[in-house]
């Protein structure tokens, strides 16, 4: 895993969580998705949208081999430059569960508040602001925890939250915006602005949270026990994969180096942090 140094460190602790009023809990294994259970996911609307705006039938999406998970071309960063605040994998920030320890599901980068947000990759906008869960990959029914938002009140609470159908089997996920600039059924290219960087949702400061996963995978994190219990999310998504195995190669972000030693061969060292005055 990416260590960062003292800066970005304190930037990770401000590192925002997917969820209004739920604990963390985390599982993915650093390369691939992990294994768990092995339920088919809810139905969610994405093959209709995705027909009505491309005319073609819908159709389940292809299995994508394993392998795939860390040689998918055409991604770019969804911010320019940006700090990782807090990798893919283990950490007590995690909001997911696997193997019995919190797991961050994505990658939380940031530069700073308002700047461009960036689609990762060409694809068909699937949803653009707070009801995006539909496309998230929860294998359990979301009523429960819809009927919950409405009878609290709580939909103001949660982030603003970009889902896009990439073409390639995989959806990526950016969420806490301040504001979206795309709608669902928009087709954007990799690049394109989609948004601003903010802290909508249950976050102590501006960042991206970027996910990345395919529909068609088997695998699933266990949502953590008390978001289950409190606020009636469902036990279970669809695994994810980590974004750092797809997102180009940056010589200065030490995670990458870490996970993929054979592109940072000539690197040279890492640039030491500018301790705080």
């Amino acid at each position: 895993m990416f260590i960062v140094g003292v800066v970005s460190l304190s930037l990770s602790i401000a590192a925002v969580l997917l969820r209004p009023p739920a604990s963390p809990a985390a599982a993915p294994a650093p390369l691939e998705s992990v294994a768990g259970v092995t339920q088919a996911p809810s139905a969610d609307p994405t093959t209709e949208l995705l027909a009505a705006v491309t005319g073609v039938p819908a159709t389940s999406p292809a299995a994508i081999p394993s392998a795939a998970k860390t040689a998918l071309p055409g991604y770019v960063w969804p911010l320019k430059n940006a700090m990782v605040t807090l990798p893919f994998g283990p950490t007590d920030w995690g909001e997911w569960i696997v193997d019995g320890k919190k797991f961050h599901d994505g990658l939380d980068i940031a530069t700073q508040c308002g700047d461009f947000v960036l689609a990762a990759h060409d694809g068909v906008v699937l949803a653009a602001s707070r009801q995006y869960d539909d496309f998230m990959g929860w294998v359990e029914p979301l009523k429960p925890y819809y009927d919950l938002l409405d009878a609290k009140k709580w939909w103001s609470s949660l982030p603003i939250v970009i889902v896009i159908d990439d073409g390639d089997g995989y959806r990526s996920i950016y969420a806490h915006e301040y504001k979206v600039t795309v709608k669902p059924g928009q087709h954007v290219t990799a690049g394109q602005v989609i948004g601003y960087e903010g802290q909508t949702g249950n976050a102590s400061g501006c960042h991206v949270h970027f996910g990345l996963f395919s529909p068609s995978e088997t695998a699933t994190f266990d949502t953590s026990p008390t978001a289950v219990a409190k606020d009636l999310m469902p036990a279970h998504e669809i695994a994810r994969v980590d974004p750092l195995m797809i997102l180009p190669f940056r010589c200065e972000v030490e995670e990458q180096r870490v996970l993929r030693p054979a592109e940072a061969v000539g690197c040279g060292p890492l640039p030491t942090p500018t301790p705080k005055k």
